[in-house]
C-alpha cells in the first residue's frame, strides 16, 4: 500500500505517546510559533496512557484532539509519531498504523527485543508502508559536521563515541538512552557490526565493537559521569573530536521524518534500522557472559 503525500499539502501529523518529552517537542515545532518551526505540518491528535500528562502536551502543543484509542486517528492523519519512553511498546503501538497504510516513525529505539524490531520491518515491507525510526541526534547540524571532518581525516580505523546511558532504566535499561551512542557510531560507521565485547565497572559500560572490514568502534556508556555525548574518530590523515551540540536536532530529525512521508523513500534502510538493536542485545549479552559474542 503506497502513501504519499504532495509537498504542498499540509502533513496531518498524529502523536502516540505522550510520557516523552518529544511529544511536546514535536507539538510545538508544528503548532506553536516560536523562533525554530516545521513548515506544512501540523501535529492534529495525540494518544496517551495517562490523561493528565496527555492533557498537558495537547495544551503546550496546541493539539487540537486526544484519542482514547490510537486507531481513532486512523483516516485523520497521514504519519504518525510513536514516541512512548519504553521501546518494549513501540511494536504494538505502530503496528495498526503500518496495517492501514500510514507512515510511521518510532522514536529511538525501534524495539528492545530484535524479534519486535524484525516483526515491525516485516510488516512495514508487506504493507509497503514508510518506517523508520532514529535518534535525533544522527541528524543533528554539529553529527553532520563531524562526519564531514572524521571524512577529511579518513579512512577511520578506529572511533569512539561516549553518551549517558542507564541499564537500570525503567523505561527498557539499556536501549533507553544508550540507543543514541550506538546511533551517532553508525552514523559515521555505517553498519557491519559483527561483533561485540563488553564489560561493565559500577554503572559504566565499555562495549568493543568490531566490523567485517577490521575497523573498530568504542562505546562508553556513561551511568556515573557528567552528562555529554562526545565522538572521537582517528583515520590515516589525523584526528577528529568534539562534544556533541545536540542543537536543533528535534527539527532537523522531523524534516527527515517528513521527507519520507511525502516523498515514500524511508532515510535509512532496512539493516540500519535492525543494526542498532541488534547490537544493544548483544551488549547484554556479552555482559552476561564476559565473552564477545556475535551480532546476530
Amino acid at each position: 500500500m503506497e502513501h504519499l503525500v504532495e509537498d504542498a499539502h499540509m502533513v496531518r501529523i498524529g502523536i502516540v505517546g505522550s510520557d516523552n518529552s518529544h511529544a511536546e517537542a514535536f507539538s510545538k515545532l508544528c503548532n506553536v510559533p516560536q523562533d525554530l518551526t516545521v513548515a506544512d505540518a501540523k501535529v492534529v491528535a495525540i494518544f496517551g496512557v495517562d490523561p493528565a500528562r496527555t492533557k498537558e502536551v495537547a495544551t503546550l502543543g496546541n493539539v487540537p484532539r486526544i484519542v482514547d484509542r490510537p486507531e481513532e486517528m486512523i483516516g485523520s492523519v497521514d504519519a504518525v509519531l510513536v514516541v512512548f519512553r519504553h521501546g518494549g511498546l513501540h511494536r504494538q503501538y505502530a503496528e495498526p498504523f503500518l496495517r492501514a497504510g500510514i507512515p510511521v516513525f518510532v522514536d529511538k529505539p525501534l524495539a528492545i527485543s530484535p524479534d519486535d524490531a524484525r516483526a515491525l520491518l516485516d510488516l512495514a515491507e508487506a504493507k509497503n508502508t514508510p518506517l523508520t525510526s532514529f535518534s535525533t541526534l544522527r541528524y543533528s547540524r554539529d553529527m553532520l559536521a563531524f562526519v564531514k571532518e572524521a571524512e577529511e581525516a579518513g579512512p577511520v580505523s578506529l572511533s569512539v563515541f561516549s553518551g549517558p546511558a542507564d541499564r537500570q532504566s525503567e523505561y527498557g535499561g539499556l536501549p533507553f538512552y544508550g540507543i543514541h551512542t550506538v546511533e551517532l557510531a553508525q552514523a559515521l560507521n555505517g553498519p557491519g557490526v559483527i561483533s561485540v565485547h563488553a564489560v561493565e565497572n559500577k554503572k559504566n559500560i565499555v562495549a568493543t565493537l568490531m566490523y567485517e572490514d577490521g575497523r573498530v568502534t568504542v562505546l562508553n556508556f556513561l551511568g556515573d559521569a557528567a552528562y555529554v555525548f562526545h565522538m572521537l574518530a582517528f583515520g590515516k590523515k589525523g584526528h577528529v573530536g568534539r562534544a556533541l551540540d545536540a542543537g536543533t536536532c528535534y527539527k532537523d530529525g522531523l524534516e527527515i521524518v517528513l521527507a519520507m512521508v511525502r516523498t515514500g523513500k524511508r532515510p535509512l534502510e532496512r539493516n540500519e534500522l535492525l543494526e542498532p538493536v541488534l547490537i544493544l542485545d548483544a551488549i547484554e549479552r556479552s555482559l552476561g557472559t564476559g565473552k564477545a559474542v556475535r551480532v546476530v
